[in-house]
This record gives structure tokens, C-alpha cells and sequence, in this order.
């Protein structure tokens, strides 16, 4: 009897050794701060159900996460695989307050990983948020690949977090019975989109993804590793999923799971990539990832993998509700007070959705032409010096104007269009509003540039105001375009001459990111194109500083002007069309609206009208070949 309760013991103890493998991991990437629900704002309504059709917000997804926790305490996993920081107005406070990590970690996040959004504003003012932010427990804080300059003191309070501990390029924990190593990297590409990580760089990531699976496997002796790779894959319509994460897994052996981010791919199931499933939740908090996955002696199996759908169905987090909004109101009182914008009142109201897909084709974007327009508006408003032409950036354009159910915008909706940036010289949120003047010539030569910046990235599509232009397609790259005209469609629109005069200028208004593009491009176009941006004296352009916009030049010091402010303003002085005490979207923007006529021209004038020199030698060579076919014809 007493060897038949033994055996039977036994086999219990077994079962239970078995059941304890398995994990359920619940996973984001890219959240970009959006903690509220979109779009718009004012349709959000977590704490009760099925009455609006808003997606996303912290509170509904706090709630998902605390179903499995109180389902499997001691087997569930939530991750978040960076790019966490940047794109509402909560990310404005965060060197302050240190709000979002410790939100994240009461909401029940383990480990989250920096993305390339994260150094945004730089390794110093990083530090600051997470030293801020960990006065308080914080999940978590991964990133392997990173390298800090031992010349330059500007890293320096970053690389003290690592010598802390308070960042760490691996952990090890334990969960369910199982000892699970985690390390982080940054993508070559995410790396390539984080100028300002500087002078902190990044390690190349298969070698340190190498690197690390070695040390938690042989020397931590793990029983799974999971990555957290800010890197990304996409959907190729002939190749299938393709990217840095399918060569990861491809390339590196010994890792269990990879956690994807950066590229916002909405996996619908777990990709298994050399028996390695990654997933990814797509972006913003949209979704979360859940993928059940069970160790066993042969390796890790994926016993299954889904997005739960982060919507109206989903009730909010009470509690975690209640510390966003008083966050909110915190944040909006002090970005927006400068500005006589209430964070609570509606700044516009729209009858249709104005729609912006960088995945798309953006020449047909609708709001792409209302924000350029917001921003001729904005600073032909407050700046004494011309303003002839805007451009803006789409790799720059953070979201769209959703109509939802009333069409009501607050100013936080409209901010989270143009959130990112920082002034390296005040610190003040959001790109800078930049002016330079230059000649016709290089007006043309900007324009030029642009037609093949477009073409190698969708980042670099420029939206215009001010100016209309036409091109010839038959004629040579950087020298197509024509023919400019300037103005509005309130004073209409005038030619202007394609010649290097220095006495007539033209303002040219960007942000101070892009501004610095124009000061290479002769460099990037080995000399063919020349722009040399001035001041509105004539003087070259030495320091870009010098061309911000002052918003009040009355104050001493410089008042930066910025994109989200410009936006925010003339949205408040549209029109109200239906007498409800807010303005109205105008109806134009229904339509697409084109800066650019392009065609091919054979009309022979038209090959030679407004030319920089780039196309007159083929030009010149082709009308002698059809001059040598003539005669030989005849």
C-alpha cells in the first residue's frame, strides 16, 4: 500500500514539474505614450463599455494584464519591446514626473527595453527620466547593444545607470519554475533613425545577440532566453515576412522567443523562424500580444500565440485611469498654458477624417497639405521676416484627425500630430519652426533634392504651402523642375525667375531636424546642387540656431516657435461654420490637394526652361542624334 501512495505521489509530482514549464507571455511594442485611447479623445470612454469605438489606452490594457494575473500568478510574463517614451503630451513631463515606467510597472510590467524613441531627447535628458522615474519600483530596464564614448562627458549620466544596475544589458529571473534570461537590442536601422543617441552608439546586433545568449545559457545556466529586439520585420508581398528579426533568428542559436518591435507589424500569430516564434503586437497599444509557450526536453513549444484586441470591450483600470488623468491634467496645464489652450476644450471639430498612412501613397494624404498650411499660416502670423514657402516632413507625422463620433478635437489630439522633438537650447517640447532665405535657384535646388530624398524613403516625402511647381520627367534627375510659382490661394499665386540673384530671397520655413538638410545638400549631391541657406540679411548661414523663429520677439531670448504650437493656432482660428463655439475643418481638405504637376514634356523649350546646367549636355547630346537621324532619313 505504502508503494502504491508512493508511486502515486510521484506521478503527481511529476505532473505538477510538468505543468509548472509552461508560461503565458503578454507582450507590447512601440506605445509611444498613448496611455488615452484614440481617436479622438473626447470618444474615450474606458470605464464603460460598448458605447464608443476607440482603440488602445492603459487602463483597458491594465486590466488585461490583471485578468492573467490573477488567473496564473506565477506564469505570466509582460513585456514591452521599446519605444515606450514619445508621441502624446505625457511624454512632455517625464523628466519631471517619471509618470510612465512607474505606471507601466503598477499596471504589472517585468521587463521593457529601449528603443531608438527613447533617446529622442538625448542620453542626458534619458538619464534624467529614468533616474526621475525610478524614485519609485520601475520594471525592469534592458538594452545590450550599447556603447558609450569614453572621450565625451554627454553619455556619462547614462552609462552611471548601467554601473547602478538601474539599466542592465541582461537579467535573469525566475518564473513557474523556470530560470529566464532576457537581453535587449537596438536594430540597425532604429539605430540609424537616433541621431541624438549621440555619443552613445550601438553595437551591431547579431554579434551581440551572440554574445549574450552565450552568457545566459553557459555561465547565468537559464532554461529560456528571451529577446527584446527593437529592430522589426516587415511583410514583403513576394518574399513573405522579412527584416532584422527573421535574420536574428535565422543567424542566432540558443535564443527561446523574440519579442519584436520598431517596425509596428501587427503579427496576427506567432512567425516561427528557425524554430524560433517571434511576435509582435503591432503599435501604440492597439493590441496585446499573448503567446503561450511550454518547455519541454526538446526546446520551447508554442502552444499558441494571438492579439487581444485593445478596444470598447475592455473595461479601463479604475485606478489606473484616474492617476492618467490627473497626469493629464498636470501635463496639459503645463505645456499648454503659454498658449491659452485648454487641455479639457475642444480646439476644432471635423466632419470627416483627414488621414495620413506612411504605408500608403502619401501624395494622397489629405492632412499631409492642411498641417504645411497650418504652419505658412503660423508664421507668416508671428514672424516679421517673409514667409514665402513650408515644407513639412512625413517621417515627422505622428498621427492622423479622426472624425470618431462628434468630430471634436482637443488640443492633445492635434499635439500627438507633431510630438516629437526637443530644443537643444531651452529643452521645450517639439521641433523648432526654422526659417532661411535663398534664391530662386536654390529654391529650385531644394526642390530638386527632395524629388529623390522622396524616392529613398518614405521619412523624407515633403508636404508644401506656398509654392506650386511643375515637372518635366523626360529631363535629367536635379533638373526637372521648371517651373515655381508662389503664394496663396487668398493672393494667388506668381512666377517667379530660376536664377542665382542675390538680391530677391525667398523665406523657406522647416523645422530646425530638417533645416540642417539643406546645408548638405551640395555635399550629398557631390557638388551638382548648391544651396548655401542665409539669414534674411543675405549672410550665409553658420550656426542653424540662428534661424529659429521667434514667437515673441518682444521678450528677451528667443521664444522658439514650434510645429505643435503653429498647428494648435490655426486650427483655433478656422472658421465656425455651425455656430457651436468651435472651429470647423475646412472643407478643402477633403480633396487632395497637389503641390507639384508632373508630366512628360517633349515640347523642346521645356527642356531647357528654368534649368540648373545638370540637363543641358544630354539634352544638347540627344537634339544632336535626332538632328544626325534627320539627315540621314532625308
Amino acid at each position: 500500500m505504502l508503494r502504491k501512495l508512493t508511486l502515486l505521489t510521484l506521478l503527481l509530482l511529476s505532473f505538477q514539474l510538468l505543468s509548472a514549464q509552461k508560461l503565458t507571455i503578454l507582450h507590447t511594442n512601440d506605445m509611444h505614450s498613448r496611455l488615452l485611447g484614440f481617436g479622438p479623445e473626447t470618444d474615450y470612454s474606458p470605464l464603460s463599455l460598448n458605447d464608443d469605438q476607440t482603440v488602445g489606452g492603459f487602463s483597458r490594457i491594465a486590466t488585461i494584464i490583471s485578468e492573467y494575473r490573477n488567473k496564473q500568478p506565477e506564469s505570466l510574463l509582460v513585456l514591452d519591446a521599446g519605444d515606450f517614451l514619445m508621441g502624446t503630451i505625457f511624454h512632455a513631463g517625464e523628466a519631471k514626473t517619471g509618470f510612465q515606467l512607474r505606471l507601466m510597472k503598477q499596471m504589472g510590467y517585468d521587463m521593457v527595453s529601449l528603443g531608438n524613441h527613447e533617446f529622442d531627447f538625448g542620453p542626458e535628458e534619458l538619464a534624467r527620466i529614468i533616474s526621475k522615474s525610478a524614485e519609485k519600483p520601475i520594471p525592469g530596464l534592458l538594452l545590450s547593444n550599447i556603447a558609450f564614448d569614453a572621450t565625451n562627458k554627454k553619455d556619462d549620466s547614462l552609462e552611471a545607470l548601467y554601473t547602478s544596475g538601474l539599466i542592465k544589458p541582461y537579467r535573469v529571473i525566475m518564473r513557474n519554475g523556470l530560470k529566464i534570461g532576457f537581453f535587449s537590442l537596438m536594430g540597425i536601422e532604429a539605430s540609424g533613425v537616433s541621431p541624438n543617441a549621440k555619443p552613445a552608439t550601438f553595437t551591431e546586433q547579431i554579434q551581440a545577440a551572440k554574445n549574450f545568449t552565450r552568457i545566459l545559457k553557459e555561465e547565468e545556466k537559464v532554461d529560456l532566453v528571451i529577446c527584446l529586439s527593437h529592430s522589426g520585420l516587415v511583410l514583403d508581398p513576394e518574399k513573405g515576412w522579412i527584416g532584422e528579426d527573421f535574420a536574428l533568428a535565422g543567424q542566432v542559436t540558443g535564443i527561446d522567443v523574440i519579442i519584436s518591435g520598431h517596425s509596428h507589424s501587427t503579427l496576427t500569430k506567432p512567425l516561427i523562424v528557425n524554430n524560433i516564434p517571434i511576435v509582435q503586437a503591432g503599435s501604440e497599444g492597439r493590441y496585446v500580444g499573448k503567446l503561450v509557450i511550454e518547455k519541454t526536453a526538446a526546446g520551447v513549444k508554442v502552444i499558441s500565440g494571438e492579439l487581444i484586441p485593445v478596444d470598447d470591450h475592455i473595461p479601463g483600470d479604475p485606478k489606473i485611469e484616474k492617476l492618467i488623468r490627473d497626469q493629464e491634467d498636470l501635463i496639459g496645464t503645463d505645456l499648454f498654458s503659454g498658449y491659452d489652450f485648454n487641455v479639457k476644450k475642444p480646439l476644432l471639430e471635423t466632419a470627416y477624417d483627414v488621414r495620413f498612412n506612411q504605408q500608403t501613397n502619401l501624395e494622397t494624404s489629405t492632412l499631409g497639405p492642411f498641417l504645411a498650411d497650418a504652419l505658412y499660416y503660423y508664421a507668416r502670423k508671428i514672424d516679421r521676416n517673409p514667409t514665402d514657402v513650408v515644407m513639412i516632413s512625413a517621417g515627422l507625422v505622428r498621427d492622423e484627425i479622426m472624425k470618431g463620433k462628434e468630430g471634436k478635437q482637443l488640443p492633445s489630439d492635434l499635439f500627438q500630430i507633431f510630438p516629437l522633438g526637443i530644443s537643444d537650447v531651452d529643452g521645450s517640447m517639439g521641433y523648432s519652426m526654422c526659417k532661411c532665405f535663398v534664391t530662386g535657384r536654390e529654391l529650385k535646388n531644394i526642390l530638386e533634392a527632395m524629388l529623390i530624398a522622396k524616392s529613398t524613403s518614405s521619412d523624407y516625402f515633403p508636404y508644401w504651402s506656398g509654392v506650386r511647381y511643375k515637372i518635366n520627367t523626360l529631363r535629367m534627375p536635379l533638373d526637372r523642375v521648371y517651373e515655381i510659382e508662389l503664394g496663396n490661394d487668398k493672393d494667388g499665386f506668381k512666377k517667379i525667375d530660376l536664377n542665382k540673384d542675390p538680391s530677391k530671397l525667398y523665406g523657406l520655413v522647416t523645422n530646425n531636424y530638417v533645416m540642417k538638410f539643406f546645408g548638405v545638400i551640395k555635399s550629398s549631391t557631390m557638388g551638382l546642387l548648391k544651396v548655401v541657406p542665409k539669414l534674411a540679411d543675405g549672410t550665409p548661414v553658420t550656426d542653424f540656431n540662428l534661424t529659429r523663429i521667434d514667437r515673441d520677439p518682444n521678450t528677451p531670448g528667443v521664444q522658439e516657435a514650434k510645429e505643435w504650437a503653429g498647428l494648435l493656432t490655426y486650427a483655433s482660428q478656422l472658421p465656425d461654420l455651425n455656430g457651436n463655439g468651435i472651429p470647423d475643418m475646412p472643407e478643402k481638405y477633403k480633396k487632395v490637394v497637389m503641390s507639384s504637376e508632373s508630366g512628360a514634356k517633349i515640347n523642346p523649350i521645356l527642356w531647357f526652361k528654368g534649368t540648373n546646367g545638370i540637363n543641358v549636355a544630354p539634352a544638347v547630346l540627344i537634339a544632336a542624334i535626332l538632328a544626325g537621324a534627320v539627315l540621314i532619313i532625308f
